[in-house]
């Protein structure tokens, strides 16, 4: 015997899937790049509400699909992003990852531990977080001095 799901929760589950994402904290606003020339191209990371994309001159490219940030308290900027892996065939729906990003000293930002020397470093294969040490193109509070101090 079947029983029907009770009208609210069909209607919570319904505006739950239409609910607006969240947009990206501002401090990761306008585009990010691994090198000053991908900045003077016009190509590098957006960090979106919807996705985080790859933006090239001719092409956009999705990294992570359907982001959720969360900025983590503490002294220096670190975010927590939890989005959704893709759906690979014969694989589970739903599935999620998690990616932590630091700010370093010099404005950029890495991933949580990213060293690329690391003996003990594991990437996988098409693991995108690794291209994901970047720093902001323009103008950005961080790697900029405030008055003549340290930020």
């Amino acid at each position: 015997m079947t029983r029907a799901a009770p009208p609210l929760a069909v209607l919570g589950l319904a505006l739950a899937g239409c609910a607006a994402a969240a947009p990206p904290p501002a401090e990761l606003g306008g585009l990010w790049s691994a090198q000053p020339a991908g900045c003077i191209a016009g190509e590098g990371v957006r960090f979106r509400a919807n996705a985080i994309e790859a933006v090239y001159a001719q092409d956009v490219v999705t990294l992570y699909a359907h982001p959720r940030y969360v900025v983590e308290p503490g002294a220096a900027f670190r975010v927590r992003i939890v989005y959704d892996l893709p759906e690979v065939a014969d694989g589970e729906a739903g599935a999620q990852g998690v990616l932590v990003l630091e700010r370093r000293p010099d404005g950029s930002i890495a991933p949580e531990g990213d060293e690329r020397a690391s003996a003990g470093a594991m990437h996988l294969v098409n693991d995108t977080a690794t291209l994901l040490t970047l720093q902001p193109c323009g103008a950005h509070p961080w790697p900029e001095p405030l008055r003549g101090r340290e930020a």
